[in-house]
């Protein structure tokens, strides 16, 4: 691996963690609280592409196993990972791989509404799907109910894929993203 994709996957994952400083709010009884991060999760997948977007989720999940307090609210350690959050975590590095393939491979929109659509279905659509399971599994909640209780999430979450977009239709001069775009249009 190049020094340059290091660099890129570390810097991705240093967002992660910068936007979790910001403390999460809690709302309904699910324990799952909103946070900024998973706005950088749809950032960073359209921004570095899948694979870089994807290995710096995995390093800042690696991190908040090993302990770093990286989660919103200081949280951090092995038990994130079978509460009630573990389903959403464990989505986070497919919805940015999935987020940036589909930004690289669809070329028929503006960037925006590419970037804007891909955040919905993955980052939105996909982590709330697995995030559902996953209360499904550590709070014995029938599916539909787990389902139901993202909707709380939904109104914030339109913001972030918003935020999301504007920032990467934003970044797309910037060169290593026109790089990156290059490489895969060929």
């Amino acid at each position: 691996m190049k020094t340059k994709s290091i660099a890129f996957i570390a810097m991705g994952a240093a967002i992660i963690a910068a936007l979790g400083i910001v403390p999460g709010i809690q709302l309904g009884g699910s324990g799952v609280p909103i946070t900024l991060q998973s706005m950088a999760i749809m950032a960073i997948g359209g921004l570095l592409g899948a694979r870089r977007g994807f290995l710096s989720v995995v390093v800042f999940l690696l991190l908040v196993a090993a302990g770093a307090p990286l989660l919103s609210g200081g949280r951090g350690g092995w038990s994130v990972f079978v509460g009630p959050s573990a389903g959403y975590l464990f989505s986070w590095p497919f919805a940015a791989f999935l987020i940036g393939y589909s930004i690289d491979k669809i070329r028929v929109f503006p960037v925006f509404a590419t970037a804007l659509l891909s955040s919905v279905l993955f980052g939105i659509g996909f982590v709330y799907l697995m995030g559902s399971l996953g209360l499904m599994i550590t709070m014995k909640t029938p599916f539909l109910a787990a389902l139901a209780q993202n909707v709380v999430f939904l109104p914030g979450d339109a913001i972030k894929a918003v935020a999301a977009s504007l920032f990467i239709s934003k970044m797309a001069n910037v060169p290593f993203v026109k790089e990156r775009q290059r490489r895969h249009a060929a």
